[in-house]
Order: C-alpha cells, then structure tokens, then sequence
C-alpha cells in the first residue's frame, strides 16, 4: 500500500483507529502497527507536544511499524530528575536498547536535539531523521522574537502560580500557533490551532516547561554533526523561522553523505502542513538505503 497523500486531520484520524497504547516501562508509547511493515520508526515529538503532535505522519506510513512515545515529563510519561539534553539523550537510548538498533529514530524540533544528543553518546540505529532540526542557539540570537521567548519563560517561572496559568493561557498558545501556521488553508490553520490548545500544555510541570525550553535554547544540532556515523536525512521547512533554511543547508554540509529534502512554502509545522509529503520523503529516503 502507497503512503496516502491525504490531509493531516485525515490521516491523524486514520492513524488513532490503527494505534493502541503500549507502554515501555514507565514510558507511554502509542503503537501503529502495519500488517507486512518495512521498518520500525521511533518518532520523537516536539517540545511543549505530545505524541499527538507526530500522529499525521504514522497516518501516512501505513507500510511502517511507527512507535511515538510522549516525551518524560509530557503527556502521559513521568517527569525525569533533571530535563536537560543529557538526562533525555541517556531516556532515548534505553528505549532503542529495548526495541532494538534495526529502528529509524526521526526527531522532530526539539526531539532533533533529543536524537542528536543520542547519537552523540553512542546511540545505534538503522538511520537517523531529523525533521525541523533546531540548528541556531535562540539562547544566543537577539532578534525581538526571541528576546520576548527568554523574557516571557523566565517571568512566567518567578510568578509562581500566575505565571503557571500565564504559560498554559489560551491567548500564548494561540499567538504561537498563528504565528508558526504557514497554511492558507481556514480549514488547516483552524486544526492546527485546535491541536495546539488540546496538546501544547500537556507537559507535568512548570518545571519541565521551564527545563525544556533551556535546554532547547541553549542547543544546536550543529554541535553534534561530526558524531553522525548512520544514513541520515534532514527534512526542512522552507519557511522556517525557528530553523532557518540557510542553516539546514550547512548542516547537510557537516553530515556526511546526508540527504535534505525542503518542504516548499511551509515553515515549521512540517508534522501539521506537510504530514504526507513528510511521510512520502521517509519512504524514499529508506527504500534507496
């Protein structure tokens, strides 16, 4: 069967009617099986998400087996010690440990970091995707955008309880949401929006919101590149904003023999706008291996 070159609502749809929950020790993993798979796929959502987030592109991979757990700390999974690269690179690869190196692990945004740090540390694995992969450090770039990202973390923690609810207010989660929709789809953009107000506050903690977001700031993909020894591809966003173009092409530079496909006319929401063009580019990348 082809990977379906639907719309996302449609194949996240299709793909809870395929998935069940099966749990990997303390970790919450959602299973879509395939009667005759090709492969095993480990996604590794975004930060702030859930497995909800990556849920179209299981839709579109029919022909895969794909496991998409909720990160610790986020969704239905525990809280870590510390939620820093480390302690998350170190949750990673004792899960591929136990479902074993013949899995391609595909980390989307801030799970692009996750892998990376992974791999770093010696993770093994058939090959590597990293959709979205956060190559500037917003720790370091002082643009407005990012100058509010760091002020509104920051004052939301020292608020306590006001700033927790200031975190999970509908109004934040909104303006994110418009401001990362590329669509011009009313019917698209209005799922999406939905999708981040069901999801985009799952996380356990304020601690884990406010962790993440350090530790996703504070990093690059780019610091780890020289560690990938595995096939790997880079999926980017043409529009990205957060993970600009010009840097995914130098980090196809640093990878060697890596591959890059560009979704046109889309920015960072490749899972929400380009779900089956995501899934049709895995395909390819693991039929040619």
């Amino acid at each position: 069967m082809p990977v379906l070159n639907l719309a996302a609502p449609t194949l996240a749809t299709l793909a809870a009617e395929r998935g069940h929950r099966a749990d990997i020790g303390t970790t919450a993993i959602w299973h879509y099986p395939s009667a005759e798979p090709k492969g095993k796929l480990l996604f590794i959502h975004g930060f702030r998400g859930d497995h909800h987030g990556l849920a179209a592109i299981a839709g579109a991979l029919v022909d895969y087996e794909v496991l998409i757990p909720d990160l610790p700390g986020y969704g239905k999974t525990p809280e870590l010690e510390k939620h820093d690269l480390e302690s998350y690179a170190n949750w990673l690869i004792g899960l591929v440990d136990h479902i074993g190196s013949d899995v391609v692990v595909i980390g989307h945004s801030f799970g692009s970091l996750v892998v990376s740090k992974a791999v770093s540390q010696g993770m093994k694995a058939r090959a590597i995707v990293l959709q979205n992969p956060i190559t500037t450090r917003s720790s370091e770039q002082n643009d407005l955008a990012n100058k509010i990202a760091r002020s509104f973390y920051s004052l939301a923690v020292s608020l306590g309880r006001l700033g927790s609810g200031l975190l999970r207010s509908w109004l934040v989660v909104r303006v994110m949401s418009v401001a990362m929709a590329t669509s011009k789809s009313l019917r698209l953009r209005s799922w999406i929006h939905n999708q981040h107000h069901q999801h985009f506050s799952t996380y356990r903690s304020d601690r884990v919101a406010h962790e993440g977001f350090t530790a996703a700031s504070a990093s690059s993909v780019l610091d780890f590149a020289k560690d990938f020894k595995v096939p790997t591809l880079l999926i980017a966003g043409e529009k990205d904003l957060i993970a600009p173009l010009a840097n995914q092409l130098k980090l196809q530079t640093l990878i060697a023999g890596s591959r890059l496909e560009i979704m046109p006319s889309v920015g960072h929401l490749t899972h929400y706008e380009s779900s089956a063009e995501v899934g049709m580019a895995i395909d390819k990348f693991l039929g040619e291996l």
